[in-house]
């Protein structure tokens, strides 16, 4: 039976519109063993949506009072905003809850949250490692990822209403209006790498090694399901799974779990292959029109699609420019900015990142870039070659390169 102060909890999540049948599925699965609401704050331009069924409620983002709101939308992609509104959220539902769970749309529940409200009983915030064990020393990148990407998935946390709670909070809320930029190369990977040196100023922080949260492909190679006859799936035969996370889901291919690599990626576990049919399933079932609407941020007032780079030009001008200016207005400061130093495309085409794993297609490119390489280490010589290779990596940031940009 429940106690009066675990029913004064609230759980939410952050996504914009094409992500709204993975957070159905999560309010489904959240109402389902909890029989609560789920908060799904949607980072989008407002529109009008069919109504859903009553196991959700949705918050537009553009309404809870965030300062500088459109400034961020501009100056961070789709993942930096969500991501960086998350502290900000939950400070706002601490004035209202005593515990707050956030969990990421594309995660599923698999039995109550009530062990994490138990966590929140004796500690003031709860974490999850991506992993407790680590990777195989024969994988090429063994642990370079945690490094990378931080040591926490901030696809979960929980907080309690404590004084340590919300100077957390606050502190980290801080950082992800200015720095929740996805910049590995400089540190930063968007609102997560900031939580791995929290515990350094935080103590009341608990790392949960409990195996049956935050199931992911990161951590597969540690956590094995299996599922009994009355079908409550466990972890490691010892961990009930509390959510899987289904981080970077292959929606086409759900025998792959994620479309990133990872370690057991190509053993066909059918512990796997069973809770990502079944996900593939449910999400094929929410699927609605709205998930269909192109992000709102992505575009200027009259179309002009809005790049990587003029966001981040942007971000490197924005504090010379007037506080109170509409980023999104064509006609205003920031699009004359994007014209005088030619940010905007000849076509509003989106744009596509490329990764490591396209690198087979451009090997004509990297030919010809590497006969440049040579050229300019034969000029320059290896020192100072060193040195030009690490200007390179400083420009790879074009918010901190003030000298490239016209005002």
């Amino acid at each position: 039976m429940r106690s009066n102060d675990d029913c004064m909890f609230a759980v939410f999540t952050v996504c914009n519109l094409a992500y709204l049948p993975k957070a159905l599925a999560l309010a489904e699965s959240l109402q389902k063993y909890d029989r609560v609401k789920l908060k799904v704050y949607l980072v989008d331009r407002r529109v009008e949506l069919d109504s859903f069924d009553n196991c959700v409620e949705l918050i537009w983002t553009e309404e809870i009072g965030v300062p500088n709101y459109y400034q961020l939308a501009f100056m961070y992609d789709i993942t930096e905003f969500s991501t960086s509104l998350k502290p900000y959220i939950a400070l706002s539902l601490l004035e209202q809850f005593e515990k707050v769970v956030f969990l990421d749309a594309d995660t599923l529940l698999y039995s109550s949250v009530q062990p994490i409200l138990q966590d929140l009983n004796s500690h003031s915030i709860v974490l999850t490692p991506h992993y407790v064990t680590p990777q195989s020393d024969a994988l090429p990148d063994s642990d370079v990822g945690m490094m990378r990407f931080g040591s926490f998935n901030l696809g979960f946390f929980a907080v309690r209403g404590s004084a340590q709670s919300k100077s957390f909070l606050e502190w980290w809320n801080d950082r992800c209006m200015r720095y929740c930029f996805f910049e590995t190369q400089f540190g930063l990977s968007t609102d997560q790498k900031w939580v791995s040196i929290a515990p350094c100023f935080f103590q009341d922080i608990h790392i949960s090694r409990n195996l049956g949260y935050n199931v992911a492909f990161w951590n597969v190679h540690e956590r094995h399901l299996h599922r009994t006859a009355d079908g409550i799936y466990f972890v490691n035969g010892e961990y009930p799974l509390i959510f899987f996370h289904f981080s970077s889901f292959d929606e086409a291919v759900p025998g792959n779990l994620s479309k990133r690599p990872f370690a057991d990626k190509n053993k066909q576990r059918i512990d796997l292959l069973e809770v990502s049919i079944a996900y593939q399933h449910m999400l094929t079932k929410k699927r609605t029109s709205a998930s269909l609407i192109p992000y709102g941020f992505d575009y200027m007032s009259n179309g002009e699609y809005v790049s990587p780079t003029l966001r981040r030009g942007y971000a490197c001008v924005r504090k010379e420019l007037s506080g109170s200016h509409d980023p999104f207005d064509s006609l205003g400061v920031v699009g004359d900015f994007a014209r005088k130093n030619h940010l905007f495309e000849r076509e509003a085409t989106p744009y596509l990142s490329n990764s490591f794993s396209d690198m087979g297609q451009h090997k004509i490119k990297f030919v010809l870039i590497y006969m440049l390489m040579r050229m300019i280490l034969r000029v320059l010589g290896p020192n100072k070659f060193m040195n030009f290779s690490r200007l390179l990596v400083y420009l790879s940031s074009f918010r901190q390169t003030r000298g490239l940009w016209k005002l």
